[in-house]
């Protein structure tokens, strides 16, 4: 599944590929890194403290998303058309 998810993620982007290629490697890391940063804050504080880890980690998603279309004109991603069928 990784590499279809990553083929989508980076389709169009022209020269801003390589960023959007280095957000989807980083997204990994979190998956392997964050539950354990939210178990330590439930362990040192309790487990409905330690889900602000994850609400601040999907905030800064949902913030990326809202400004993504400011961004994207801000660096000039390209759109591809695929009216083609190709």
């Amino acid at each position: 599944m990784f590499p279809t998810i990553f083929a989508l993620g980076i389709f169009g982007l022209g020269q801003s590929a390589k960023k959007a290629s280095s957000f989807i490697v980083m997204a990994i890391m979190g998956g392997a890194v964050l539950p354990k940063v939210m178990g330590a804050v439930a362990d040192r504080y309790d487990l409905s403290r330690g889900f602000i880890v994850p609400t601040l980690c999907f905030g800064f998603v949902a913030f990326y998303g809202f400004m993504w279309p400011r961004l994207s004109k801000a660096e000039g991603a390209v759109t591809v058309s695929t009216s083609g069928g190709h």
